[in-house]
């Protein structure tokens, strides 16, 4: 299983704490750390996630520092100015938000004409909605887009029971602890996508993502019991 861990929207706009974070989420399991990329006022309509924007010098430095430690980084473009961003900066993949999907389909089309793996999460669409059809490039990701989300939502019901190419593949989660994740991994989920924060109590009304986040402790966990299982259910 491939684990994704998101360090946005969990940074409160320290560039060390980024770092910091990406750092201790590749030593705790990570297989890859992602970005988000955008301006406030163009996705939110004001200046009120001004703090948690990235230039693209402030963009380079994090990109050169992970790969300067091993780290294998990506990120999710809003717009294509930073679209352009990543080309320039030779990324491997991309990420669509399940936001973009449902509001910019001229940059989704952007994005996939870049003939890179792709992962979309689907949390505005209808379930086993795969707008863009299916091609080798394209994975997507079952998600429920409320932050955070509690194990009791009725929307985890539609979880898929059998996670499969040509369908979900992976899972985008938000939900509060990792028992959803674990549910997605023996569901046959081969990607786990999920924030990360290093105080769980820095959520507010800005950064909504710190409880439904790994932190390094939990990641290492969730880490261990997936490899322990592979061990049990290996041939």
């Amino acid at each position: 299983m491939e684990i994704i861990v998101d360090l946005f929207n969990q940074h409160s706009g320290d560039i060390d704490e980024l770092k910091r974070m990406a750092l201790e989420s590749h030593l705790a399991g990570a297989d890859w750390v992602k970005l988000q990329l955008f301006n406030s006022k163009v996705v939110w309509g004001d200046d009120s996630r001004k703090t948690l924007e990235l230039n693209y010098k402030q963009t380079e430095e994090i990109f050169n520092y992970c790969r300067s430690m091993g780290i294998k980084i990506f990120a999710t473009p809003f717009d294509e100015e930073r679209l352009e961003w990543l080309t320039d900066l030779g990324v491997e993949r991309y990420k669509i938000a399940s936001r973009t999907v449902r509001d910019d389909t001229n940059l989704c089309d952007k994005i996939l004409g870049r003939n890179k793996l792709t992962l979309v999460s689907t949390g505005l669409n209808n379930v086993n909605d795969f707008i863009f059809g299916h091609d080798p490039n394209i994975k997507y990701l079952f998600c429920v887009a409320e932050y955070p989300t509690f194990l009791f939502n009725k929307k985890l019901k539609d979880m898929p029971r059998v996670f499969s190419c040509g369908g979900y593949e992976g899972f985008s989660d938000h939900v509060i602890g990792f028992a959803a994740s674990l549910k997605a991994y023996f569901n046959g989920a081969t990607i786990i996508e999920k924030h990360f924060t290093n105080n769980l109590n820095a959520q507010n009304e800005i950064e909504k993502a710190h409880l439904c986040s790994f932190t390094p402790e939990t990641l290492r966990q969730f880490k261990n019991i997936i490899r322990e299982l592979e061990i049990i259910n290996h041939e």
